[in-house]
């Protein structure tokens, strides 16, 4: 059971001596009328902290439905958090990263997730905003990987190894009888074990369950983490698993076991290096990474086999579209056909897939951006930032609103992104801050061509190779899609309340042979709309 809940009330207990030093604070709050307008709380002083604790990101949907402004303001126990619901505000802000920056953001989470020592706090929060032309290890680390995950040579050869492990965990649902495996538990194992032997290599931890299963019991209690107060007393098993992850990463840095990792991983432990980062912390941050390659793939590729396979119409759609990517030959030994997917046909010639993958993360995604204001500023001539403030951006108000995405914004439109006729004038008036799945600006997601190639991949071959069909209580029954989990504020694509148990068998005339991808173009992309 998820343990943020459960520790509500010690967290309470807790912050209550630091409510009462922090009353003074708040008397001394001044709101300027030229601020954003102001939203009260039911709870004084710490009403919407106990709702984002109670209900995650969501909580943006219900108070901005109650208060549909394009920007408002929240009073939190930080100071002021301004909440922005217009594509065109949101433009604005990317446009001016200087005096709204993201890394303080992305150091501040590091630093609570990661909990690194002194000297590498000083070293993430040195030079945030190349401060007197300096930049610091955030900036620099971030620049690194971001070139190793530009389309290109570097990031096909990651995507080679991650989809050479999907293959294979795929071959292992081709046996007699099919498999009963729960849906999101297959999918999660499926995804994180391609992903982190792509890119940590032959010594990667994650090849012991039990970091496996470390590693997403702390992901599943993330908004305890991160409140970072007293961890070990209000989130005990995430904090037991955060340092079980934490040794093991210690291990791998001991054993070097960077020297066979991918190049993403190498430019973090050269810049690591480059600053004098120890052992320990170089794997107590190495964790935090963690969280960027996992925690959206593994549920956005669930909902995209969900939402697939729940359409039977749907499902023969894409069979017919993917399998025009496949190449079939016969192997000289007699032992059955070679199947290959072009990789490349798959993210250029494929639009209804990559449709379904979009909307899916339109749908499903309930995350938040988020920017630091580092100096008082008019936005758009009208709303006053305030210095030291924090912006937040939630992805889910803007992906619902019919103002953007028409009158079926809150419908799976599976279609909703090819480029047709019918609805080239619909994407043509679409704002381009308007789909948030990966951020925008400056600070677009740098993972997000290797992440959609990961699910793209994995729906492929799955749609060409197996049928999926849902159980319940032992024997076949309808697909019903489950809720998704509302109180993770670390998660934007929410998995599942519940798990799907499903029977997963081979597709009759598909039995035998041999699976792989290869590509027959270097550097090919997906046309993602973030882009």
């Amino acid at each position: 059971m998820n343990e943020a809940l459960q520790a509500t009330t010690l967290f309470l207990l807790f912050v209550t001596p630091v409510l009462i030093f922090l009353l003074n604070h708040f008397k001394g709050f001044k709101y300027d009328p030229t601020e954003p307008p102001l939203i009260p709380q039911r709870v004084p002083y710490v009403g919407h902290v106990l709702e984002l604790i109670r209900n995650g990101n969501k909580y943006y949907n219900s108070i901005s439905a109650r208060h549909p402004f394009p920007i408002y303001t929240l009073r939190m126990l930080s100071g002021r958090t301004y909440i922005v619901n217009s594509p065109d505000l949101i433009a604005a802000i990317q446009r001016a990263p200087k005096s709204f920056s993201f890394d303080p953001i992305i150091t501040s989470v590091s630093e609570r997730v990661s909990i690194p020592s002194k000297h590498g706090i000083d070293a993430v929060r040195s030079h945030p905003n190349g401060e007197n032309g300096k930049w610091g290890i955030t900036h620099d680390t971030i620049s690194a990987m971001r070139a190793t995950l530009t389309p290109g040579a570097i990031l096909d050869g990651m995507n080679e190894k991650m989809l050479a492990n999907v293959s294979a965990m795929l071959d292992g649902l081709d046996c007699e009888g099919g498999v009963v495996a729960n849906l999101f538990e297959w999918t999660r194992h499926t995804i994180t074990r391609a992903s982190t032997n792509a890119f940590f290599g032959p010594l990667n931890p994650f090849k012991a369950p039990e970091i496996e299963e470390a590693f997403w019991t702390m992901e599943n209690n993330l908004t305890m983490i991160l409140l970072n107060i007293a961890p070990a007393i209000t989130t005990p098993r995430a904090h037991r698993a955060r340092e079980a992850c934490f040794r093991a990463f210690i291990s791998y840095f001991n054993k070097n076991g960077t020297a066979d990792a991918s190049a993403m991983v190498k430019v973090r432990h050269e810049n690591n290096t480059k600053y004098g980062i120890s052992i320990e912390d170089r794997a107590h941050f190495e964790v935090s990474n963690v969280f960027g390659i996992l925690v959206n793939t593994a549920p956005a590729t669930f909902w995209t086999i969900s939402h697939i396979y729940s359409s039977p119409l749907l499902l023969e759609d894409v069979r017919k579209e993917v399998a025009d990517t496949l190449r079939t030959e016969n192997k000289p030994d007699g032992s059955g056909p070679m199947r290959t997917i072009d990789i490349t046909k798959l993210k250029t010639a494929c639009p209804l897939l990559l449709s379904i993958f979009q909307e899916v993360l339109r749908v499903c995604t309930h995350g938040v951006t988020a920017r630091w204001v580092v100096e008082d500023t008019m936005l758009a001539d009208r709303y006053l930032l305030k210095k030291d403030s924090i912006i937040q951006m939630p992805s889910a108000v803007i992906h619902a609103d019919t103002n953007v995405w028409g009158p079926s914004a809150k419908e799976f439109d599976p279609q909703r992104f090819m480029k047709t006729q019918q609805k080239g004038d619909e994407q043509a008036k679409r704002h381009p801050a308007a789909f948030r799945a990966f951020g925008g600006g400056a600070t677009l997601c740098p993972g997000r061509h290797f992440a959609a190639t990961e699910v793209v991949a994995v729906v492929a071959m799955l749609v060409l190779r197996y049928d999926i069909t849902p159980l319940q209580g032992g024997s076949e029954g309808a697909w019903v899609l489950p809720k998704q989990v509302t109180n993770n504020v670390g998660t934007s694509v929410l998995p599942p309340v519940s798990d799907v148990k499903v029977r997963i068998t081979t597709r009759k005339g598909w039995e035998g042979g041999q699976w792989a991808f290869a590509r027959s173009q270097e550097a090919a992309k997906f046309a993602l709309s973030s882009d």
